[in-house]
């Protein structure tokens, strides 16, 4: 845009007669009167709801792409952490460790019995009241 260009905008815009070629003050004049109308279409109510939701869904994708890479650094990490503890330390599998809590069948027998029953209240009492939140 050049000076010209300018200076006949300011003169359109402040209401004066514009000096120059009468093509382009036309040109000019027919531009303004455009903009200054509303436009014909009306964004629906729900437009910004779903351009958030379309950038957040974008967004997730991404994120989940790099969280499985960190995730796979992570489990090859901690594996070659545990060969290297094998290794320097000189670690044999022993199962006698467990021979002590043999005698505890009842008390094993019951865990089992009262995490089942604490899942099953669970479900039944707290799960059901935070979906109708």
């Amino acid at each position: 845009m050049n000076i010209h260009d300018e200076e006949m905008q300011k003169n359109l815009e402040a209401g004066r007669p514009a000096s120059g070629d009468e093509v382009d003050v036309k040109a000019y004049r027919h531009v303004f009167d455009a903009l200054r109308q509303e436009p014909e279409f009306v964004l629906p109510h729900t437009f910004a709801s779903r351009v958030v939701r379309a950038l957040v869904q974008q967004q997730t994708e991404k994120t989940t792409v790099r969280e499985y890479v960190w995730f796979g650094v992570g489990i090859v990490l901690l594996f070659a952490a545990f060969i290297a503890a094998i290794v320097l330390t000189g670690f044999k599998f022993d199962i006698g460790v467990f021979s002590a809590i043999k005698s505890y069948k009842g008390l094993f027998l019951f865990a089992i019995v009262f995490i089942t029953f604490l899942h099953f209240l669970d479900r039944r009492l707290l799960r059901n009241k935070r979906t109708a939140n």
